[in-house]
């Protein structure tokens, strides 16, 4: 039996105006002609394709039950096709259905990664173009491809400067390299917190629409529950999580376990606490209850922000505890019925994940490779 064709995506998943998947293997070319016709209706043969192998090809996907969707397709070869569609993640999803049930196999390409150490001078013109279709915006995009040429401007520079001015790039570069990473593999930002501390309406303020399902009652999220959004341009996974309180039912503790493994991945802690809930020292209770239901126990080195929700409530009715807690530079006060809180906190949250926003071409170290060599430059 022969080797399935492969189904690659060319541009991420969501929302966008344009949606690309590569079709590559033996049968591809053949699988395709099953499913597309041009506008007049007729299917085409391996000829047609052949002939227009140097420009683009404009017809109709069939998507089955009636429905198609028009597509401009660029038939590099008779085992390799690229399907261009208009973006949206329930369009691609029913192209690459049909093209699984035509014999192919989805294979969701992940970021290339270089975490070892510089062998010599890397490419950065070739990693910054294989990078691109994992860009999630157009900022993200637009500063993938400035890094084309970026690399090369700021290392010439480099050869002119003296051992401080060098030492002034690299801090530089430092900090520019924790926004790298998020131009391809976005930043992960989870929150936790007591129950009914407000985590999934303030999700959904963040994202703009109404994503987690929300209730008064404690215990309505019980599993962990993620979404992609965008903010100031640079995508940001998000996580809602269950929860915690003492005396949690067997459901909820399961959903409080569940919450250790992302832990482990979060870039940023989001800990919210209602600032009108009960208690002589919430966090000293949160803390006991987390450790007592799941096991966990955030990782020091994780940055965190406290969000003090609710703040929309008389200072009078607030628990005295925070009313007499210390501001710092790692709290904020929230309220989704104040919109003006949450475009400070999406401000904090890209402050603290981005220390420094690239200029317009200026360089950026992509990977840990790219970085090590820049170290290695800059001695």
């Amino acid at each position: 039996m022969s080797e399935p064709f492969s189904i690659i995506p060319l541009t991420p998943d969501g929302r966008g105006g344009i949606g690309s998947l590569l079709i590559s293997g033996p049968g591809a070319e053949e699988a395709f002609r099953t499913l597309f016709t041009f506008p007049s209706g007729r299917a085409p043969t391996a000829g047609d394709l052949a002939a227009r192998r140097s420009r683009p090809i404009y017809g109709h996907f069939s998507l089955g039950e009636g429905l198609h969707e028009e597509v401009l397709v660029r038939a590099v070869s008779p085992e390799k096709l690229e399907i261009h569609s208009h973006g949206g993640s329930a369009v691609r999803r029913a192209i690459v259905r049909r093209l699984t049930e035509s014999g192919g196999v989805f294979r969701p390409d992940e970021p290339p990664v270089w975490e070892g150490p510089a062998d010599g001078e890397p490419d950065f013109r070739a990693e910054a173009a294989r990078l691109l279709p994992y860009a999630r915006t157009e900022r993200a995009a637009r500063l993938l491809l400035e890094q084309e040429s970026a690399a090369g401007r700021f290392f010439a520079r480099l050869e002119t400067l003296d051992r401080a001015a060098r030492a002034e790039c690299l801090a530089r570069a430092e900090l520019l390299a924790r926004v790298g990473k998020s131009l391809y593999a976005p930043p992960h930002v989870l929150l936790i917190g007591p129950v009914n501390a407000g985590k999934s309406s303030l999700l959904n303020a963040l994202l703009g629409f109404g994503r987690v399902l929300v209730d008064p009652r404690a215990g309505t999220t019980r599993d962990a529950v993620s979404v992609e959004t965008v903010i100031d341009g640079f995508p940001l996974r998000l996580s809602d999580t269950a929860g915690v309180r003492e005396g949690a039912g067997r459901l909820e503790k399961e959903g409080i376990g569940r919450i250790a493994p992302l832990l482990d991945k979060a870039d940023l802690l989001l800990t919210v606490y209602d600032i009108t809930a009960p208690g002589t020292d919430p966090v000293a209770e949160f803390t006991r209850a987390l450790c007592a239901a799941g096991g966990v126990f955030p990782r020091g080195e994780t940055p965190s922000l406290l969000v003090l929700n609710k703040c929309d409530i008389p200072r009078k009715e607030r628990n005295r505890f925070w009313q007499a807690a210390p501001r710092g530079r790692n709290a904020i006060e929230t309220s989704v019925f104040q919109p003006g809180t949450i475009v400070d906190l999406q401000k904090r949250l890209i402050g603290i994940l981005f220390p420094a926003i690239p200029e317009t071409g200026e360089f950026v170290p992509l990977n840990a490779r790219q970085l090590s060599y820049t170290r290695a430059r800059c001695r």
